[in-house]
């Protein structure tokens, strides 16, 4: 995730709070921890090691294997276990980490085996009828990723494009898991699974066919157009299905295939040099598949004219507190599809829960383009680049 070094600054400068916390260093670790378990038992927040309780930037020690053995405690400690983004950061000439923790859909969690909840600058234990409570929202209010589809069976996964995960996920993500467990254990373990059945999350992402379930929930329509405005003068017009990982791939070289590369003179030899940084338009799909309403019969779609490049998606933003233009500043993750999510990030492809749009900001801008443009119009959000 890329936070703006101001930003941070400015959180540290406002002290504690409910969704802030310092540490000194990770020898406060286990305490780190039932911190991290309270916010995501609440509304997020983050959680800062090398800083200490009044606001000083003492800064820490890290390691090659810091943020390895931050994530493993994390992970081995919480149940349902977490996986917050941690970062390593430079401020005011000291080293410092960030651990961001998104509100969850599973919540309760537990932390050494009790359940925490964030409460001003504190964390506190919660009650069997407050944890009752949320454990049946846990089984009730699901968003549609995570809804049991009780027509599927462990038949319906497509057990190489879960294995291709996995792989995925140890690698760029040091999640350490055992490539010879049973496809029943690994999704149980990735949440996509549970004694009632597959969930729809894991149909999306590993099924063997997603259209028998979802009729055309989970499309992508994408269009290659000779004018800026109108629908005749079509150049190259597909539609993309399978599971989302594979239709991400498929839209990703269509898009690329499009845009194509440009020759720029360097001091010694040319250069070539895509028409946006690869890391926007990935960013930009990603979005795309994880914030989509699935409940919705409408196909995500993306449009390259001569002067733009359009994405919309049928969604909403993601809760009150967040409007177009807070799109544009440091602000919390709502994913509308959290397992979604989840499993894109742990393979390396959803770097930003709460700071995707400010990268694509940022890096369109830097390599040379107009800033980009959202909206959010009758159910449908839309991004545009401008070529």
């Amino acid at each position: 995730m890329h936070f703006l070094k101001n930003e941070i600054l400015d959180l540290i400068k406002n002290g504690e709070s409910e969704s802030v916390e310092f540490k000194k260093s990770t020898s406060s670790l286990r305490e780190a921890i039932q911190t991290i378990c309270a916010f995501s038992n609440h509304h997020g927040g983050y959680v800062i090691f090398g800083v200490d309780d009044i606001g000083r930037i003492l800064g820490q020690q890290v390691t090659d294997d810091t943020i390895k053995n931050i994530s493993n405690a994390i992970k081995l400690n919480t149940d349902p276990k977490l996986y917050p983004i941690i970062e390593k950061m430079d401020l005011e000439g000291k080293t410092c980490l960030l651990v961001s923790v998104d509100e969850s859909p599973l919540k309760p969690h537990l932390a050494y085996g009790r359940a925490y909840l964030r409460v001003g600058t504190t964390n506190q234990e919660i009650d069997r009828d407050h944890y009752e409570y949320l454990l049946q929202q846990r089984y009730n209010g699901y968003g549609f990723d995570h809804q049991i589809q009780s027509d599927a069976t462990l038949k319906d996964i497509d057990n190489d494009s879960l294995y291709e995960f996995l792989d995925t996920a140890n690698s760029i993500r040091n999640l350490n898991e055992n490539m010879l467990l049973p496809p029943d254990v690994i999704l149980k373990k990735m949440d996509l699974m549970n004694e009632k059945g597959v969930t729809r999350a894991a149909l999306l992402l590993s099924g063997k066919d997603p259209a028998r379930f979802f009729s055309n929930h989970f499309e992508v329509k994408c269009g290659r157009f000779l004018d800026d405005e109108g629908y005749d003068e079509i150049e190259n017009d597909k539609e993309f299905r399978g599971n989302l990982i594979l239709i991400f791939r498929a839209v990703m070289d269509f898009v690329l295939e499009a845009i194509g590369k440009s020759s720029v003179k360097g001091v010694i030899h040319r250069n070539e040099k895509w028409e946006f940084p690869i890391s926007v338009i990935r960013e930009a799909i990603v979005n795309m598949i994880v914030h989509r309403d699935y409940r919705q019969n409408i196909k995500s779609t993306l449009e390259i004219r001569p002067s733009t490049i359009s994405f919309y998606n049928p969604g909403l933003l993601f809760g009150p507190s967040i409007t177009i233009d807070r799109l544009k500043t440091l602000h919390p993750s709502r994913p509308g599809n959290k397992l979604i999510a989840k499993i894109f990030y742990l393979m390396g492809l959803f770097e930003n829960w709460g700071g995707g749009t400010l990268k694509i900001i940022s890096e369109t801008v830097k390599s040379g383009k107009a800033s980009p443009e959202f909206s959010f119009e009758d159910g449908m959000f839309r991004l545009v680049l401008f070529r």
